[in-house]
């Protein structure tokens, strides 16, 4: 209201009416032909390379996250029943004796992966265009890579309350509901599980805390459950 009255007071005042020119046809014609056109350009294409760019930060900070993925040290290896859990979930190859990694390939490849390579109606349904060359990807590759059976296994069944327990070692009986745990409830067995899983399973800068999602992991792992790593990693 104040602005209002502002600017009826100076819309009503005579000096500021003398004050004002009236522009040239040329300022207008100059107006409308250059700035006008310009907005209206960048507003009519503006949502499409916004979406895009938000997409490719996306992939760009999983690949960052990616990139963290690494050898277990040697005392972690000595950890006679946590190796074995891990080999017996198929997941040995994600910890020790990693292979060259080509850095530059690898952050193509997944700048490259679109959401489309999961959808059955899609004509890029289980591919991934790099350097020009159409790559399979899919459960099934992953699976055979890690040297797991490509069986279909049922899924998780599993209240988040329940893995709460059990990876807690029943200190806390149900999951916050903030939905992040903290790491330092988490048993010993399971302690470095998230350690491991945080690094290379479901890569997180923040590993005081637990999703539910590492956490689900971390259970699977830790139990020997039947659960598809590939489809998950997929």
């Amino acid at each position: 209201m104040t602005r209002r009255k502002d600017k009826a007071v100076i819309q009503n005042s005579p000096a500021k009416k003398a004050a004002v020119k009236s522009p040239s046809k040329d300022s207008v014609k100059k107006k409308s032909t250059s700035a006008g056109p310009v907005k209206t350009r960048t507003k009519s294409i503006g949502v499409s390379p916004s979406n895009g760019r938000q997409e490719l930060l996306k992939n760009m900070s999983l690949m960052l996250r990616l990139a963290l993925e690494r050898e277990l040290a040697q005392n972690a290896r000595d950890c006679k029943d946590i190796m074995e859990l891990i080999e017996a979930s198929g997941l040995i190859k994600t910890v020790v004796h990693l292979s060259k990694c080509y850095e530059t390939l690898v952050k193509e490849f997944i700048v490259n992966l679109s959401e489309e390579c999961s959808d059955k109606k899609s004509k890029e349904f289980r591919k991934v265009f790099v350097r020009g060359k159409c790559v399979n990807f899919s459960s099934t590759v992953i699976n055979n890579l890690l040297g797991r059976s490509d069986e279909a296994q049922p899924e998780l069944k599993l209240s988040d309350n329940k893995v709460c327990q059990v990876i807690t070692a029943n200190q806390v009986r149900s999951w916050p509901l903030k939905g992040k745990l903290s790491a330092s409830k988490l048993s010993m067995k399971y302690t470095i599980l998230h350690k491991i899983g945080a690094a290379n399973w479901v890569p997180t800068n923040h590993k005081s805390i637990v999703s539910t999602v590492l956490g689900k992991f971390i259970y699977a792992v830790g139990t020997n459950a039947k659960f598809d790593y590939g489809t998950y990693i997929f």
